[in-house]
């Protein structure tokens, strides 16, 4: 095994996080992989994963020892008849869309983007949009594990139930992931929907929208009245012709780098914050839109410019009270929403960190550029879903405590039992894992 780096300086995606661990390593097997494991154990250290650091929590970080798995990223093995592939644990989502789309098949659901490695994706539960759709950890029938003590464990839903019901949504406390199995289905087009709706109006349709399509977005600009709803559904249409080059330029060069530019000056100049979102939804947001293709392309978005994220999943039948209590409290306070906030739906599930166990779930998610307004927009945002019984999503800014992580998971308890089962000295625990699930 390569020896480990000591020059190495981890930041994730936007920048807001960064820690220069003594030890980096970045093996290219699964062997090594265990065997890192079994030489920081030794040393009594703290070995931290991390895949594309497309995240705003603490997760990541430590003084001792950080492991990259971006060698790991090969398809491994398909079994058409059950639908299911393996893949390494490195890969990017981007690149399994493509490779699983090669053999017919597609993920049930993704995420917003897909510049995210599968297994920091499964283990911080990242979601799609889709009332009758889980989570990204809900399609890991097995997995395998580098543990504690240097060992490569393969667990999988039928063998081991309550193993993996902790394991699919891990937070890195459990062990290296190395390998996935995931359940797939047939590919699939999408055809999309995109339309304004007067803000009222929008809320009012929540339950009939999410009931009626397979995957429902909604987007609303603060300080505007308009809420754009997006529907996905499944159809046997053909895929929509390519778009041209000049509607290219004109819908993803030019409106990125002006919604760039607009961002960032509502930052420098923040009484401007207001005026510039109704002139967004106005410029370039609000207008109908149709489009057939594959189901990936159609619920990937461009990333927007560098940004804030925190997001809280609440109980589905309160999602147009929540949207409501929302925009009241950012009109009360004046926060700086130079982002729109995105609202999203997922089904309930059996994992044990899950923010959707056991409930169906509304995911608001409060986006904005600059720490000098996400401060205090986060505080109030995460008062008000604390208010709604929610529970925060693993990936994003959140300062939830023990005490009420503890009471928001029914099973929190026994995922700690676990934690210490596998992983009794504490090799894979960052202080911030420490604070959360001593």
């Amino acid at each position: 095994m390569p020896p480990a780096r000591t020059d190495y300086v981890f930041r994730n995606w936007n920048g807001s996080i960064a820690v220069k661990p003594d030890h980096f390593y970045q093996p290219d097997s699964e062997a090594e992989v265990a065997e890192t494991v079994r030489e920081v154990a030794s040393r009594g250290g703290i070995l931290r994963p991390f895949g594309a650091g497309h995240s705003w929590a603490e997760l990541v970080p430590t003084d001792d020892s950080l492991i990259n798995l971006d060698a790991l990223h090969h398809l491994v093995s398909v079994d058409a008849a059950r639908k299911q592939v393996t893949v390494q644990a490195g890969i990017r989502i981007e690149k399994l869309n493509d490779l699983v789309a090669e053999h017919g098949l597609a993920l049930a659901n993704v995420g917003s983007i897909s510049q995210q490695s599968i297994a920091g994706a499964i283990a911080t539960a990242t979601h799609g949009t889709g009332l009758a759709i889980g989570n990204l950890s809900t399609q890991v029938v097995a997995m395998t594990l580098a543990t504690a003590d240097g060992r490569l464990r393969r667990i999988s839903a039928a063998r081991d139930p309550e193993l993996i019901a902790a394991a699919r949504v891990s937070l890195g406390a459990l062990g290296i992931v190395t390998e996935v199995t995931l359940q797939c289905v047939d590919a699939f087009r999408l055809h999309a929907r995109l339309w304004p709706l007067p803000f009222e109006e929008a809320v009012a349709q929540i339950d009939a929208l999410i009931h009626a399509h397979d995957h429902v977005r909604l987007y609303w600009f603060a300080n505007t009245d308009v809420i754009q709803v997006m529907t996905y559904n499944r159809t046997d249409e053909p895929r929509s012709p390519g778009m041209p080059i000049g509607d290219y330029f004109r819908d993803v060069v030019v409106e990125y780098d002006f919604l760039k530019f607009l961002v960032e000056n509502s930052y420098a100049f923040p009484g401007l914050v207001g005026p510039i979102n109704r002139f967004a939804n106005w410029a370039f947001r609000w207008t109908k839109v149709e489009r057939v293709d594959r189901s990936d392309r159609i619920l990937n978005i461009p990333a927007p410019p560098e940004h804030d994220e925190c997001e809280y999943a609440i109980p589905v039948e309160r999602a147009a009270h929540a949207v409501r209590l929302l925009r009241r409290l950012i009109e009360r306070t004046g926060y700086r929403a130079n982002l729109p906030v995105e609202v999203r739906f997922v089904a309930a599930d059996e994992n044990m960190l899950s923010p959707c166990y056991r409930r169906a779930s509304c995911y608001l998610g409060a986006y904005t550029f600059g720490e000098q307004f996400a401060q205090p927009y986060f505080a109030g945002f995460e008062g008000l879903m604390a208010s709604l019984g929610g529970r925060p999503h693993w990936g994003k800014t959140f300062h939830a405590t023990r005490d009420q992580l503890r009471a928001l998971y029914p099973l929190y308890d026994r995922f700690v039992a676990i934690r210490r089962q596998l992983d009794p000295a504490g090799v894979f625990a960052s202080p911030f894992l420490r604070d959360l699930f001593a």
